[in-house]
């Protein structure tokens, strides 16, 4: 291996004098001071060139080439379409590339020790093909600069390939990625690698979104129509997230079109949706301007169905509708750019028996993104608000259930791109927070909360490639190694909680080994009571200053995450990786679920462990995609009674995703004439745990009277005996196959249309949703459900 950081004894002494001169003068010379002590050659003597590579609508071009012809030397660009390389001075030729753009080239002088800033827009170019050849995927590649372990890039056309009814929509998609279970059609929830809902960040815009799914598990709150990125991190996050313990899913939203005016309406019988962008004043120069977009999604499900599907739910059909609303407002020279959005989001689910449940949420914020033309530095920052509210009004209760929180959150973050590949990133996190919870257990007994919290985050975070330079075999082997550390202070229960991370990649052109591991602590938890037949309702709270036989010092939350994967490319075109995956909860705070009397603590201590692994295959070629996922996990929870498993056990599960593509995602003007595409999905996952009942007997109330109530004279209200071995059950085998069909065909030169046939549970599979224990009423997940769905864009 190459590491220059051997030759420091013989250089550090004549140039310290000048380090510190350096350091002295401006913040680069802190950079030039880390860069020496890290082995990064050459600085002193380069200067560093670096840019962002638009569209012409002002979007960001990720994966673009940028080639120095001078030096034969390119890289990439980010999501962000962002590159930087370490170039020698003199003059020289930057060459820019993108799949249906025309090439870009600009002149440059390269100073050294100097930043030169490039801002360079692609013009799109219209390519006549009659099929999609896929000749470079990303899903059949190693990104070999990156560790990406536990990590999966969703970009917005993935989540067109799967079946859906309504529309394509992100919780679709999640549901066929490996780790991530999902736990029914109707009220489900994801669990992530042994994670809860609560343990899951989910941002959008750098927003904090505490619900992001509806009440029917095949929609997110996000149109897949203004997502440009979607990041999920599985385990063994890097150190600028925090504030959870499981997983953070991590959403961009694409910038208004710069250029014109556009948009997109979508018509189906349970959901129509409609999208408009386009520029408010336009730049001199090609995306730059100011812009906007406009996203309105209503469901309405509950009205149609029981017309359309009388046979659901014996007439009563699928008793859920929502409303989203999203917006943004860009303002952007093509280099750096200002933005504000915000949503808002309402749900409902009737089903009067056992519950009747609705939630909102809203919130707005603002992000920017500067690249300084006399520093190679990326500045980026948010500040958010948001709030969310549920209430429940189940059949078997006295009082509602409620939950609120709302507050705001913000960060500034600057990330050193040292050359094309190596990168310096630091940031501060702020949060603050109030929660107002309230709710009954199976002894009527309340339980509430409200409360008050702030926290605030600084992490550091750097990567490192090493390349090999050697004769013999493993001449092409790259190493990629990623410590970070953050430190993240809760205010509430006065403890700082330093967290340490680090990730290792090991490649070779057709091969890749990793490892990954952290500490995570979060304040949140979330109460679901035992009498839940339906798991509409979740509460969120902070957690108490301190509770029952804690085993730290403090009442958060917390985990430890290892994580291995390998990743192979034995041909062209195909790609197999295997992750293993461990997460042992160290601290969980939890709701007292066996709370008899009113001294009785509300809270209780519980450890777990979680661990499994999960094999992909993904398979391209010219115009056809399959794709396989097999998980196998085991999660156990430890209460002070005894060791169960959670609800959410799946111990195996199975995906197979199939996309067929005659065209790619095109325009009116590009499409020159009709094309179609077809998508199939299967879905196999094994029994979740329940706890058998054991029997009935009549409850008596002691609320009103005490001690002095006549037991003689009340009849009591029927109640279950549950066995005391909890979740020792196992539901049966889910499994479901899905399908569509989308038919493209322009309408002149500006319209886009598209027909898309779809069902779900083609051969209806009676997957079983839940029993009512009383009257031993079964309901079963969705069944045969067709759709025919009608898109326009422009």
């Amino acid at each position: 291996m190459n590491n220059s950081s051997e030759n420091i004894p013989g250089v550090l002494t004549p140039l310290c004098e000048r380090i510190l001169r350096e350091a002295a003068k401006s913040q680069r010379g802190f950079i030039f001071l880390l860069m020496v002590l890290l082995g990064v050659k050459g600085f002193a003597q380069d200067g560093i060139v670096r840019g962002r590579v638009i569209a012409e609508n002002g979007e960001p071009l990720q994966g673009a080439v940028v080639i120095s012809e001078n030096q034969k030397k390119g890289t990439y660009t980010n999501e962000d379409g962002i590159f930087s390389l370490s170039l020698p001075p003199g003059e020289d030729n930057i060459r820019v590339s993108y799949f249906g753009y025309k090439q870009a080239q600009q002149s440059i002088t390269v100073k050294a020790e100097q930043t030169t800033t490039l801002r360079i827009s692609l013009e799109e170019e219209v390519l006549e093909t009659q099929i999609v050849e896929i000749t470079s995927d990303r899903k059949t590649t190693i990104n070999r600069n990156q560790a990406t372990l536990g990590k999966i890039q969703i970009d917005p056309t993935d989540i067109l390939d799967i079946p859906s009814i309504g529309a394509p929509d992100l919780a679709q998609y999640l549901q066929v990625l490996p780790g991530v279970v999902f736990t029914g059609d109707q009220g489900g929830q994801l669990y992530i690698r042994g994670g809860t809902p609560v343990q899951n960040m989910v941002y959008l815009d750098g927003m904090i979104l505490y619900r992001p799914f509806h009440s029917i598990g095949l929609f997110s709150v996000f149109d897949p129509d203004y997502i440009r990125s979607a990041d999920l991190y599985s385990a063994a996050f890097p150190a600028q997230f925090g504030g959870r313990i499981s997983s953070v899913l991590n959403i961009k939203t694409r910038t208004p079109d710069v250029q014109s005016w556009g948009g997109s309406l979508n018509l189906g019988p349970f959901m129509s949706s409609a999208l408009v962008e386009g520029p408010i004043v336009k730049g001199k120069r090609e995306g730059t301007g100011l812009s906007a977009l406009v996203s309105y999604r209503q469901n309405y499900m509950d009205e149609v169905s029981p017309d359309l599907y009388d046979y659901v739910n014996d007439g009563l059909g699928v008793p859920f509708n929502f409303t989203d609303i999203y917006g943004k407002l860009s303002l952007t020279d093509g280099a750096n750019q200002l933005s504000v959005f915000g949503f808002s989001q309402e749900d409902a689910v009737d089903y009067e028996v056992p519950a009747a449940t609705s939630w909102e949420s809203s919130g707005g914020g603002a992000s920017f993104q500067l690249l300084p033309s006399a520093a190679n530095a990326i500045i980026s920052g948010n500040l958010a608000f948001s709030r969310y509210e549920v209430a429940q009004d189940n059949s078997t209760e006295v009082f509602p259930r409620t939950s609120s929180i709302n507050g705001f959150n913000g960060g500034l973050d600057i990330s050193y791109l040292l050359n094309s590949v190596d990168e310096l990133s630091f940031g501060v996190n702020i949060l603050g927070f109030t929660t107002d919870f309230a709710f009954t257990n199976s002894f009527n007994l309340l339980t509430s909360q409200e409360s008050n919290n702030t926290e605030a985050a600084v992490y550091v975070r750097w990567k490192k490639v090493l390349l090999a330079q050697s004769g013999d075999a493993l001449s092409q082997q790259r190493w990629v190694i990623e410590p970070s550390v953050r430190a993240h202070y809760f205010n509430d229960q006065q403890h700082l909680s330093f967290e340490p991370r680090l990730r290792i990649k090991w490649s070779l052109p057709k091969l890749s080994v990793s490892v990954g591991t952290g500490l995570y602590t979060q304040n949140l938890i979330s109460a679901v009571s035992d009498r839940d037949i339906v798991n509409f309702f979740q509460g969120i709270l902070a957690a108490p200053v301190s509770v029952p036989d804690q085993i730290k010092d403090h009442a958060l939350q917390t985990a430890t995450h290892g994580l291995a994967a390998i990743e192979f490319l034995p041909a062209e075109g195909i790609k197999f990786q295997v992750e293993g995956w461990a997460k042992d909860f160290t601290q969980l705070t939890n709701i007292n679920r066996l709370r008899l009397f009113e001294e009785d603590p509300l809270y209780i201590t519980e450890t777990g462990l979680s661990y499994g692994v999960d094999i992909s295959a993904d398979v391209q070629r010219k115009s056809w995609g399959l794709t396989l996922n097999y998980g196998w996990s085991k999660n156990e929870r430890e209460d002070p009674v005894q060791t169960y498993a959670p609800v959410w056990d799946r111990r195996h599960s199975l995906n197979a995703l199939f996309s067929f593509k005659s065209t790619a995602r095109v325009s009116a003007a590009s499409l020159q004439k009709s094309r179609w595409d077809a998508n199939l999905r299967w879905n196999l996952g094994s029994g979740f745990p329940f706890t058998q009942t054991q029997g009935f007997f009549p409850r008596l109330s002691f609320n009103e009277n005490g001690s002095l109530t006549d037991i003689l004279t009340q009849t009591g209200e029927l109640a279950l005996l549950l066995s005391e071995d909890l979740n020792a059950g196992r539901l049966p085998y889910y499994h479901r196959l899905d399908a569509s069909i989308t038919y493209r065909f322009p309408l002149g030169r500006i319209i886009l249309s598209e027909l898309t046939l779809s069902a779900i549970n083609l051969y209806d599979r009676q997957n079983v949703f839940y029993l009512d224990r009383i009257s031993n009423e079964r309901v079963d997940q969705l069944p045969f459900l067709p759709s025919l769905n009608w898109r326009l864009s422009f």
